[in-house]
């Protein structure tokens, strides 16, 4: 590497480590998601550790790596903020030699700054998720892929082998895209060397390749299986629509990051926003799209069989989520397709580094990073200034600085009370209660077969949401809470806002058309029936004391009037 160019991969270094560090310790605190990585690593007994990471819907090795660093660091919120900061900021290194390994040191360069100042990246980054080391290790991949279609050997075959086994380890969904690098990459090394280099490079392929990643998923067997059979109603949380894969792209090549939670149905609503142009989301996101899918395209042109191959594997692995996101397993967001972001940045910085006209080239690749760089440093939206608001130190603090004493009583709606430990002051001797995401069944429906509601709960409950105020709640608040506590006594109830917010009057003009009904995510109506309800049965008995509100949380507190 030339001085010049050290000095410059330095600098885009610089540059990254800050973009992700700044605005690192989220004032919300760690949110759901986050704090289960955390809960399942803290795990001191190892048993209990296993049984933990066995239950979740991951592979285990980042819950290994997290409890690692715990280890060696400390688990405070800002110090597993770090975990995640130290392999984005590692990448950037990995993906300047991925360039430079098809082409050039330029396009090193280039692929490591368009690394450096993605928002998606520095959004993950200070996440307490998985999924910056998901990036790092298939940027390895990458790499290694290039180097074995350029010329396949011994170290760098069993190095592809490792890091396609650390993916398969971290990343359910990971298991796909390694299947499909694996295959693509033999049919283009076999069908581009002559007979005679045949059995010997097959040989090698089975001996440092085939036969370990076999007993790699051998290994990870009981967790696929868990996870295939895995059911929760945290799932079900948006539907399918075509916008999606859009703003995959936008989130990917844009500061605008808009499909890290549930998005609109027409891909028309963002770029029309009451009636008039959403010109924020046709200069931040769109154009940088529109640069980004022109670089692709002329990557595709030039049919270098390196980028075939890169490409027919990260396109069939977008196609296979879009599959399984339309019949409904999982939600299509962007980061579940993070194995190929290091693919479309590879093909993107190609594209626009092989365009013949220069002046175009270089037009491009400027704009592409002012808009990115512009938006970051400016807008309060941009991805280091994004705060967390499902964050459990809100939840907490809200319940901590309430007027709530010994004795007085605490609902928790759709999380149990173990997921604000972390934060809750034990000072305040309070009784909890929740109705959550995994036991509502029993209080809305009574009904004890869990995945038999997540499956079927749109037409078993359907009656159920007809009746306003559902009787089983105000039956569960008349014999919890208005028969127990005694005048004065206060309760709060907490609601998560972004899974409880339809009114009476919303569902039963959704229950009215069963279209509108079918699209609408089962979750939403469940919790904003669950919380009708509740505030209706107090409503006699009880004067509301006080409302307040932190992030996506409100709590509003209750006193017995007699």
């Amino acid at each position: 590497m030339k001085n010049n160019t050290s000095f410059k991969l330095f600098i885009i270094l610089i540059l990254a480590f800050l973009l992700r560090i700044l605005f690192l310790d989220k004032p919300e605190g760690l949110w759901n998601d986050e704090y289960t990585g955390w809960f399942i690593a803290s795990q001191k007994n190892l048993n209990l550790f296993f049984i933990s990471m066995i239950r979740n819907c991951h592979t285990p090795l980042y819950f290994l790596y997290l409890k690692l660093w715990m280890f060696f660091f400390s688990d405070s919120d800002i110090s597993l903020r770090y975990s995640s900061v130290v392999p984005s900021a590692l990448s950037i290194i990995i993906m300047y030699y991925t360039g430079r390994e098809l082409k050039n040191e330029k396009l090193g360069l280039l692929c490591a700054f368009t690394t450096a100042v993605s928002s998606f990246l520095i959004y993950f980054a200070q996440e307490v998720r998985l999924y910056s080391l998901m990036f790092f290790f298939s940027s390895l991949l990458l790499l290694y892929t290039i180097k074995v279609l350029k010329c396949p050997n011994k170290n760098d075959l069993i190095l592809m082998f490792i890091f396609s086994a650390l993916i398969v380890f971290t990343h359910t969904l990971g298991i796909m895209y390694v299947f499909l690098i694996i295959t693509f990459t033999l049919y283009f090394i076999l069908n581009n060397i002559d007979e005679k280099q045949k059995k010997f490079i097959i040989t090698k392929i089975l001996m440092y390749f085939l036969i370990p990643i076999t007993a790699v998923i051998i290994i990870i067997s009981p967790f696929l299986y868990n996870i295939i059979t895995f059911d929760s109603l945290s799932q079900f949380w948006s539907g399918y629509n075509f916008s999606k894969i859009l703003l995959t792209f936008t989130d990917y090549f844009s500061p605008v990051q808009l499909n890290i939670i549930n998005t609109y149905d027409t891909i028309s609503s963002y770029f029309f926003s009451e009636g008039k142009f959403n010109y924020t989301f046709i200069l931040f996101a769109f154009i940088p799209a529109i640069i980004a899918f022109y670089g692709i395209y002329i990557a595709l042109r030039n049919k270098n069989i390196k980028i075939v191959c890169l490409s027919l594997s990260a396109l069939i692995f977008f196609i296979y989520l879009n599959i399984i996101s339309y019949t409904g397993k999982m939600v299509l967001i962007t980061k579940y397709s993070v194995e190929i972001y290091p693919t479309l940045i590879l093909l993107m910085c190609y594209g626009l580094y092989k365009i013949k006209d220069k002046k175009l080239s270089r037009i491009l690749i400027i704009l592409y990073f002012v808009l990115n760089l512009t938006f970051l440093f400016t807008s309060e939206n941009s991805a280091f200034r994004k705060t967390r608001p499902e964050g459990h130190r809100a939840v907490a603090e809200l319940i901590n600085n309430s007027r709530l004493k010994n004795g007085d009583y605490v609902l928790l709606t759709y999380y149990d009370k173990d997921k604000f430990d972390r934060y809750l002051n034990n000072n305040k001797n309070l009784k909890y209660y929740s109705i959550n995401k995994f036991n509502f069944n029993y209080y809305l429906y009574k009904n004890p077969n869990y995945n038999q509601v997540i499956h079927n709960g749109k037409y078993m409950y359907k009656d159920k949401f007809r009746e306003l105020p559902n009787k089983n709640i105000m039956d569960y608040s008349k014999y919890t809470f208005i028969d127990n506590m005694k005048k004065g006594e206060r309760i709060g109830i907490i609601f998560l806002n972004n899974v409880s917010f339809m009114s009476n009057e919303n569902i039963k003009e959704i229950l009215s058309d069963e279209k509108q009904y079918k699209k609408t995510p089962f979750i939403f109506l469940v919790f904003s029936v669950i919380r009708n309800s509740i505030m209706y049965s107090l409503k006699d008995d009880y004067r509301i004391d006080s409302i307040t509100y932190a992030g996506d949380w409100t709590l509003i507190v209750f006193k017995k009037k007699h």
